[in-house]
């Protein structure tokens, strides 16, 4: 397999490349843009490789659109390619699959209709600085195998509109909140991963029309607030994991509603306080945590599940003993009835969820 490389003193890219060369190395040159149809006439081309190129800055519509023979573009250290425009990667696709990578290159945003009819991907990895996801930013994509994202602090809703047939979606190094309908639209997928993140909050309805998907697992995050029925309308969901995530506040007992047939919240740290009482009303397993014990905590022997003060443990402060314990030697047990004069912004402790699974059935919680 040949390869062609061009010079620092090339300007605009050459219209036809002689027979027999598979791979185009774009280095150090000073394009400015890559035109409209601008590889249209070498076919035979399975590699692109852009790198070094100080000037680039453009990417116009269907700059790749028809090449029967890809299997990788990859731009590496382009400082001015901040943008993926509308439809710059329009119609590419071929029955090998195509791997599209942007590398220590600072995209700032990814336009609506950036890949819009794109097919047989089989890894899009942009990542970013700065990053703004527009609306539609991966609308209409048919059959992506890796999606991977670093850097975002900004996603629009709808950026799946109308796609399908997603192995793996990674986003990572977030730093800005989900909103309703990010994930809107978007079918048949087996693993949506969002990872190493800092979410001010993940909003009502978050997920809402995400469908046939297998797993929806957060790992790894600081999440803020985890807004009520953020997962709750996702259709036909085989699983959600939340592990190892801090976690400042979960809003409601509905915070963690889904139709998933497995959800396993595990070892999170939650800064909790008593605006968590939600916990101790529905058919919930919350057991086996370590919390900073503490006489605000009065209310797990109150309310309908009192085995919460059973199964659940003081840390060292409290010599590890039962919750229950320890409000026995300490603290004076106040009428229920005061109990309900407490609110969350009275108290606050933490507690560490080791290896817990969370059950629960979407026919407890009332509309």
């Amino acid at each position: 397999m040949e390869d062609l490389r061009c010079s620092p003193q090339v300007l605009t890219l050459p219209d036809v490349i002689p027979p027999g060369f598979e791979v185009l190395v774009i280095r150090n040159a000073s394009i400015r843009s890559i035109p409209k149809h601008a590889f249209r006439r070498m076919d035979r081309l399975r590699e692109i490789h852009v790198e070094h190129c100080n000037q680039l800055t453009f990417l116009e519509k269907f700059a790749f659109k028809g090449m029967k023979k890809l299997r990788l573009i990859s731009f590496t250290n382009c400082p001015r390619l901040n943008e993926i425009p509308k439809a710059s990667f329009s119609g590419i696709g071929n029955d090998f699959g195509v791997k599209i990578q942007f590398h220590r290159t600072p995209v700032q945003r990814v336009h609506s209709g950036a890949f819009r009819h794109a097919h047989n991907i089989r890894e899009l990895s942009i990542s970013g600085s700065d990053l703004a996801l527009s609306r539609h930013a991966f609308a209409s994509i048919n059959q992506l195998d890796f999606l991977t994202v670093t850097g975002v602090t900004v996603i629009e809703p709808q950026l799946f509109t109308n796609s399908t047939r997603f192995h793996i979606v990674h986003l990572k190094d977030l730093n800005c909140e989900i909103p309703p309908r990010a994930f809107e639209d978007l079918a048949h997928v087996h693993q949506v991963l969002i990872q190493r993140s800092k979410i001010a909050t993940i909003s009502t309805d978050a997920f809402t029309g995400l469908s046939t998907v297998e797993t929806v697992e957060l790992f790894d995050n600081q999440i803020g607030m985890i807004a009520a029925r953020a997962f709750a309308s996702i259709i036909n969901l085989g699983r959600i994991r939340i592990a190892r995530n801090h976690i400042e506040t979960l809003q409601t007992v509905e915070s963690l509603l889904s139709t998933a047939i497995q959800t396993r919240i595990e070892e999170n740290t939650i800064e909790c306080g008593c605006d968590l009482q939600w916990m101790t009303v529905y058919e919930t397993r919350i057991e086996e945590n370590t919390i900073e014990c503490g006489c605000d905590l009065q209310w797990m022997t109150v309310y309908e599940d009192r085995r919460a003060a059973d199964v659940n443990y003081c840390g060292a402060s409290g010599v590890h003993r039962t919750v229950r314990s320890y409000l026995r030697q300490f603290c004076h047990r106040p009428h229920p009835t005061a109990l309900s004069t407490l609110s969350s912004s009275e108290t606050s402790f933490v507690v560490t969820n080791h290896d817990r699974m969370l059950e629960s059935r979407s026919r407890q919680f009332p509309a």
